[in-house]
């Protein structure tokens, strides 16, 4: 079984009534520079191609969007400048394949000191 308590690294799965789940949450930012990767553990589901993951109130430390990688689009990636303490609410975004439905869920990222 992986570590889900890694920095920098969120584990996303849809629960059977079709809520999303992100863990850890918060999600321990650990770094400066960093990127944030996000796992998708659900099979038939994937991260759209825009959005994914997207902070409420980026400000300063998130100044790009995140980014869905190829090849199946079950992992993406949000860059962290993490350049000082702060907790940043963000909405993780996930599409069923079979529906093209989405689900989302409003987790935290915690900026370490």
């Amino acid at each position: 079984m992986e570590d889900t308590k890694k920095p920098n690294h969120v584990h996303v799965r849809v629960d059977d009534s079709g809520g999303v789940v992100c863990d850890p949450n918060p999600l321990p930012a650990d770094g400066r520079d960093i990127h944030l990767k996000f796992t998708l553990k659900t099979d038939g589901y994937v991260f759209p191609q825009d959005a994914a993951v997207v902070v409420a109130n980026p400000a300063q430390e998130f100044p790009e969007p995140s980014k869905t990688l190829p090849p199946n689009a079950t992992i993406a990636t949000l860059f962290d400048r993490n350049t000082g303490p702060g907790t940043f609410q963000y909405t993780v975004t996930v599409q069923k394949i079979s529906t093209g439905e989405l689900f989302r869920h409003d987790p935290m990222i915690d900026n370490g000191p």
